[in-house]
C-alpha cells in the first residue's frame, strides 16, 4: 500500500464539472492499493498520517517539522490512486500489481474509516472511488513525501463493497449478469481455456486483452459466458467503471 502526501491550503475534486468535495489548509492523500493489502496497512497507513510533522510550531514558526495535521485542526482529503502501482515493461503502463475493484474500495473504505477515527469529525473528505476526477490543488511549500506499508504475510482483508465476484456464480447470491449467463449456456472456448490453464482470481485486475473479450462478450445478441470461472471472471470485469475499463485499452 502506498500513500503519496501533499502538503496543501487548498485541494478539491471536481465530477463532471460539478464540485465533489473540497478542504482548506491539510493533506491531500493519493492511495495506492496492492494486491495482497489487508487492514494491516491500512491501519499502519492511518495511524502515521495523523501523526506526521509537516508544519511548523504551533508556538514558534521558526521551529519547523514540529506540527501535525491534527495539532492545527487541519483537514485530510483522500483520493484512491490505483496507478501508484503502474509498471512499464513497455511504454504503456500495467496495472496487474494494483488490486482490483471491489476489494480494493473495502479497503479504501477502511482506510477513510480508519482516518476518521484519528481527527476531528468533518475534517476528513473524499473523492469518489472509481470515478474520472479532476483533483486540483495548491500545494504548500510544495511540501510532498511518500509512505508505504510493505505486505508482510497473510493479510486480513476488509469485507469487499459488493459482495465477492469470487463466489459461486451458480448459488442463490449470483448477479443478474451471471444468472443470465448461465441461462444462455453461452460458451467461448478460447478464453474458457486460457482461464481454466490460469484460474481466475479475486483481485485479478484485467488487462487489455480482458477488456477485447469482456467487449465481445457484452455485444448486443452476444450469448454471456458459460463455465462457473468464465461467468465469475464476466462478473468481476462488469464490476469495474468505464472509466477504469478505459486504461485497460488506452
Amino acid at each position: 500500500m502506498k500513500l503519496v502526501i501533499q502538503r496543501v491550503t487548498r485541494a478539491s475534486v471536481v465530477i463532471d464539472e460539478k464540485i465533489h468535495s473540497t478542504i482548506g489548509k491539510g493533506l491531500l492523500l493519493l492511495l495506492g492499493i496492492e494486491q495482497g493489502d489487508g487492514l494491516e496497512q491500512v491501519n499502519h497507513l492511518a495511524s502515521k498520517v495523523s501523526k506526521l510533522r509537516l508544519w511548523p510550531d504551533l508556538k514558534d514558526s521558526k521551529k519547523q517539522w514540529a506540527s501535525s495535521v491534527v495539532d492545527n485542526g487541519f483537514e485530510l482529503m483522500v483520493v484512491s490512486q490505483f496507478t501508484l502501482f503502474a509498471t512499464f515493461k513497455k511504454p504503456k503502463p500495467d496495472f496487474h500489481q494494483a488490486m482490483g475493484g471491489n476489494e480494493a474500495e473495502g479497503l479504501y473504505e477502511a482506510f477513510v474509516g480508519k482516518c476518521r477515527s484519528e481527527l476531528s469529525p468533518g475534517k476528513v473528505s473524499t473523492g469518489s472511488f472509481g470515478a474520472m476526477m479532476n483533483v486540483e490543488l495548491c500545494n504548500d511549500g510544495p511540501v510532498t513525501v511518500e509512505l508505504s506499508a510493505p505486505i508482510t504475510g497473510a493479510a486480513s482483508t476488509a469485507p469487499s463493497a459488493a459482495p465477492s465476484a469470487s463466489g459461486s456464480a451458480s448459488g442463490a447470491g449470483a448477479s443478474p449478469t451471471a444468472r443470465a449467463a448461465r441461462a444462455a449456456g453461452c460458451r467461448d472456448g478460447e478464453l474458457e481455456e486460457r482461464l481454466e490453464q490460469k484460474p481466475y482470481l479475486a483481485g485479478y485486475f484485467p488487462t487489455a486483452e480482458d477488456a477485447e473479450y469482456f467487449a465481445k462478450l457484452s455485444q448486443p445478441g452476444a450469448r454471456p459466458p458459460s463455465s462457473p470461472n468464465l461467468l465469475r471472471w464476466y462478473e468481476h470485469v462488469a464490476s469495474f467503471s468505464e472509466a477504469e475499463r478505459s486504461l485497460w485499452t488506452g
